[in-house]
């Protein structure tokens, strides 16, 4: 990337400062001011303050961009500014320095906000703290304040004394553990899905005709519009629990609530007998007598266990070091929350025999996040679908994967921009004998995470990359039909350059080590060391966020 690598700043406004610059910016003395002249409001702050050309920034490209161009994800390049549109607040760029072998347009029109103007600039005329701080104001407001149901709200309400105070104290109280976890996690999980909701809501207006008319609704369109008055009503219901979550004190009695219901559950689980649960999903007698043969092989025969048609029901009943047996076939899940204090779960046959995929892809960023003590998971497959990720692993929780492959099904190629499993801070990944297939990176390792992977195989993938700090030991494994092996994205390097693991590098590799692997055989260095984009984009807030975000990203994902 160059000389141009540092970025403004301003992850130490305060509440109170947060509040003031609103206030000054959307607040009209003696009017009402409705959702529906927010967007007025900002495009007169953006006219008055910002540079209209001439600056250097980093353009965040997002996710779907990513996948469009089939690059990697997160991918940071050096811009130019060469125009503004202000109607739209986005900007036209010049694209001036990427880092490896990626190939785009020269120029693209991009939001401001995935914007982020640098410190040094060659036209020094220019005012480009002003710039910066326009651009922080409107990254904040509409990642974090603005919620896809506003654009809907009633002119007669007053948009700025309703929820912008409220709004700006329910981040800065998540950001600072006022909030529970418990409550944080809902809260950004009816915000992540509220978010798709709107995109998908958006996809299904433009599908439909402009003379729409209800008496001659043809069959297929007759079941987008149902399926559009569902994603407005939960979209409205999703708006009624957050009105709720604004109140700080309903958070609290929430709160309360939560840790009066833990700790039940805690002097329950005292007394409570491990309990296993079958899930299967039906067949003639002969496989259900295979079934049981397997089972009682792998139990005693005082083990109490239940049967289950879906493997959704059981997780939403599923508690601390209880276990799951999974018969063949494909099972639907809209999340992990069940498994959060640890457990297990184990396919009765082969992994491409028993699958695990997402109910709904679109309402969630991965298919199994995972915070607990200790989780195995043995002989299944988890096909990602249209997530992000498959596993996000927290800090102090120990995810064990044992004979499973992680796969985006029907993939040919890779597809650039998901993540079999994320480490993030203080986590452990163990795998044994697992497969990766068709990702943009099969492992995503973060500063003081640790992954211990044995006779693992890597397909149409990246194979592992990881940051400063991360520990990372291979043994056995195949690393022959991927991009790059192994990807150390690092502060140490100014450019990408490629070693040997039997490198003299001893400070970049001193928590790496690889044993009997195999690589392609062209591949003269076995790790590619890549700089690390700047600094601020990839922070990690070990306890919220996952992938390329600062501690002020907390509630994208």
């Amino acid at each position: 990337m160059g000389e141009y690598t540092n970025v403004y700043t301003f992850q130490e406004k305060t509440l109170a400062e947060r509040l003031e610059e609103y206030t000054n910016i959307l607040a009209v003395r003696g009017r009402i001011m409705p959702a529906s002249s927010i967007r007025t409001e900002w495009i007169c702050d953006v006219e008055l303050v910002i540079e209209p050309t001439g600056w250097l920034a980093l353009w965040k490209i997002p996710r779907i961009t990513c996948e469009n161009y089939n690059i990697r994800y997160p991918t940071i390049v050096k811009v130019e500014v060469l125009g503004m549109d202000f109607p739209t607040l986005n900007a036209l760029v010049k694209i001036t320095a990427v880092q490896d072998d990626i190939h785009l347009p020269e120029e693209h029109e991009v939001p401001l906000i995935q914007l982020y103007p640098t410190i040094e600039q060659k036209n020094h005329s220019l005012d480009i703290v002003g710039t910066a701080h326009c651009v922080d104001r409107l990254r904040f407001f509409y990642n974090y304040l603005w919620m896809p149901w506003d654009e809907d709200e009633d002119d007669n309400i007053d948009w700025v004394e309703q929820h912008l105070e409220r709004r700006i104290r329910l981040f800065y109280d998540m950001n600072n553990g006022v909030i529970n976890k418990d409550t944080c996690d809902i809260i950004k999980s009816l915000i992540s899905e509220s978010k798709e909701i709107q995109k998908k809501i958006s996809t299904y207006e433009a599908m439909l005709p402009e003379d729409f008319q209800e008496d001659e609704v043809p069959e297929e369109l007759a079941q987008e519009t149902c399926a559009l008055m569902k994603l407005h009503f939960r979209l409205q219901q999703i708006k009624a629990e957050m009105d709720l979550l604004e109140n700080p004190s309903l958070r609290g009695l929430l709160g309360k609530n939560q840790s009066y219901n833990r700790r039940k559950k805690c002097n329950n689980n005292e007394n409570r007998r491990k309990m296993y649960y079958l899930v299967w999903l039906g067949g003639v007698v002969k496989e259900l007598q295979e079934l049981s043969s397997k089972i009682q092989t792998m139990l005693s025969e005082d083990t109490p266990i239940k049967i289950y048609n879906y493997l959704d029901d059981v997780v939403e009943i599923f508690e601390t070091g209880d276990t799951i047996l999974l018969g063949e076939g494909n099972y639907l899940i809209k999340g992990s929350s069940g498994l959060q204090e640890g457990g297990t779960i184990i396919g009765l046959s082969k992994a491409e025999n028993t699958t695990i995929s997402p109910i709904d892809p679109d309402m969630s960023s991965s298919l199994f996040d995972l915070s607990g003590n200790e989780i195995l998971l043995r002989n299944i497959c988890i096909d990602l679908g249209t997530l992000q990720a498959g596993i996000i692993i927290r800090k102090d929780c120990t995810v064990l994967v044992n004979s499973c492959r992680i796969h985006v099904s029907n993939a040919t190629t890779s597809s650039s921009a998901k993540w079999g499993a994320v480490v993030m801070p203080g986590a452990k990944l163990v795998l044994e004998n697992t497969t990766f297939q068709g990702l943009g990176t099969a492992v995503i390792i973060y500063g003081t995470g640790e992954v211990v992977m044995n006779s693992c195989h890597f397909e149409t993938c990246e194979g592992v990359r990881l940051n400063d700090n991360a520990r990372f030991t291979a043994t056995r494994c195949t690393f022959e039909h991927v991009k790059h092996a192994i990807v150390i994205e690092t502060e140490k390097v100014s450019h990408t350059e490629n070693i040997t693991v039997e490198s003299k590098l001893t400070d970049l590799l001193k928590n790496i080590s690889v044993n009997e692997c195999k690589f392609p055989d062209n591949d003269k260095g076995n790790i590619t060391l890549r700089p690390k984009d700047i600094a601020v984009l990839t922070q990690v807030d070990v306890n919220t966020t996952v992938g390329l975000a600062s501690k002020e990203e907390v509630m994208e994902l």
